[in-house]
């Protein structure tokens, strides 16, 4: 080979170029690879070279070239080609690249290719690059740039609520349970809660009687706030939901205590005009409070049922409940064209009828009357009158099994009869032929439990 390329003509750099072309066998590929070390490529170690191997034919010419890993350090590639021009073209290609490349390089700053290699190495344990880092980031800011704070969150989940019909029960728990969270955190913005803080703010809270949240209420702050995060990230305004991570807490379930029909009586008798309607109600059907409290004089049905709407039931389910014989008579005789059971044209409060009832339970002397035992004793009394779960479920609005676990206490038929013949307009008439000690027996039954 006696020509060179006048690129070349000096020094060391001639010297080079004629030993790596010695075994090559076109001169215009020494040519091509002679342009690579010119000054400005001198400072890129990357130097593609296409070698005639001719072993095998479709491993004739081979291209050597280097290039950067994720942590900018240099390996060697090897590339083979049959036949010699496909080969120069991968070649000049390489070229094309590492000059580029070459001069987008020469541009950064040193700070930059050190930070650079920092988070490399820093990503490398997670088998992570700098785009999937950035590409991570980057999501992220764009959702908070579109999020919202957590007041807005709530004010927008409320009204959802309402215009999909829920209830106003269930749509007061949202607006109640989520302003207490919004005065912690309402003005930060929803995308950036994380769970721990869910999980302090339900650990840390107190209620109006300096108290912890009990496991029932605990449960249910934590359901209204995933509820609201779910809200979110149906809206875009969060990716995540950090209330979901947080563990309910584990209720004991024990069975609520049954009231006996004496104590029934006690509490009847109690009972003003404008509230026995309601305690009736609760103590033969097994309505819950805030049923109650939405029941009208309309919901009475002539056939012997009440009917409990879908607005109206816990479940969102309508369902009949049947209504014993002396109660359908006193209900009957109380019965108004209009309005609620409880309350008149101004009824339907959940509230007022809570503190009705609390009313009633402080007059109630010597009876130990527990939150939701007229609804237990009604279940527990119809089960034992019936003998049929999945049918006394049906009628209560609950399933076989919850009524089995939360309300079924040791009952007998006639235990059943004492309680149903107790009439609401005469509480301490007695129509039994036989009555019996209920208390005596109950505590019978207690002791060999």
């Amino acid at each position: 080979m006696n020509r060179r390329p006048p690129e070349c003509q000096s020094g060391k750099t001639a010297l080079f170029i004629r030993k790596l072309c010695s075994g090559l066998a076109v001169d215009s590929i020494a040519h091509s690879l002679a342009l690579t070390l010119t000054p400005m490529t001198k400072r890129i170690p990357l130097t593609p070279r296409a070698v005639n191997t001719a072993t095998r034919p479709d491993r004739k010419w081979k291209v050597t070239y280097h290039t950067a890993d994720d942590n900018g350090r240099l390996k060697l590639c090897h590339k083979f080609f049959r036949n010699k021009a496909d080969a120069l073209a991968f070649c000049d290609q390489k070229k094309a690249e590492k000059v580029s490349l070459g001069n987008l390089a020469f541009g950064l700053s040193d700070d930059l290719k050190r930070e650079a290699l920092a988070c490399c190495a820093k990503l490398k344990p997670y088998g992570k690059t700098l785009t999937d880092a950035v590409g991570y980031y980057i999501k992220d800011l764009e959702t908070l740039h579109r999020s919202v704070s957590v007041k807005q969150a709530a004010f927008e989940l409320e009204q959802r609520s309402k215009a999909d019909g829920r209830s106003r029960a269930h749509t007061n728990a949202i607006r109640q349970i989520l302003a207490l969270f919004s005065k912690t955190y309402g003005s930060s913005t929803i995308s950036t809660i994380k769970t721990a803080q869910v999980q302090q703010w339900l650990d840390k809270y107190k209620t109006k009687d300096g108290k912890p949240l009990s496991a029932n209420s605990f449960n249910t702050f934590k359901r209204y706030l995933s509820g609201l995060f779910s809200f979110s990230i149906k809206r875009g305004y969060t990716e995540t939901n950090p209330a979901n991570r947080v563990d309910y807490k584990l209720i004991k379930s024990k069975l609520p205590r049954l009231l006996s029909p004496t104590d029934l009586r006690a509490i009847l008798e109690a009972s003003p005009e404008t509230v026995r309607p309601a305690v009736a109600v609760q103590a033969f059907c097994g309505l819950r409070v805030a049923e109650v409290s939405r029941l009208k004089w309309t919901d009475f049905l002539s056939t012997g049922f009440i009917q409990v709407g879908s607005s109206n039931a816990k479940t969102g389910r309508r369902r009949l409940t049947p209504v014993p014989k002396l109660l359908f008579s006193y209900l009957n005789s109380v019965k108004q064209p209009s309005g609620y059971v409880f309350g008149g044209d101004n009824g339907g409060d959940i509230y007022r009828l809570s503190d009705a009832l609390t009313e009633v339970r402080r007059a109630v002397k010597g009876v130990k009357w527990e939150n939701n035992a007229l609804r237990a004793s009604a279940l527990s009394y119809r089960l034992a009158e019936t003998k049929d779960a999945a049918a006394t479920a049906l009628e209560m609005g609950n399933s076989p099994t919850v009524l089995l676990r939360d309300y079924r206490e040791l009952t007998t038929e006639r235990d059943a009869q004492l309680w149903f013949e107790i009439d609401p307009s005469e509480p301490q008439k007695v129509l039994s032929s036989k009555p019996i000690n209920f208390n005596a027996a109950e505590n019978k039954k207690r002791k060999t439990r």
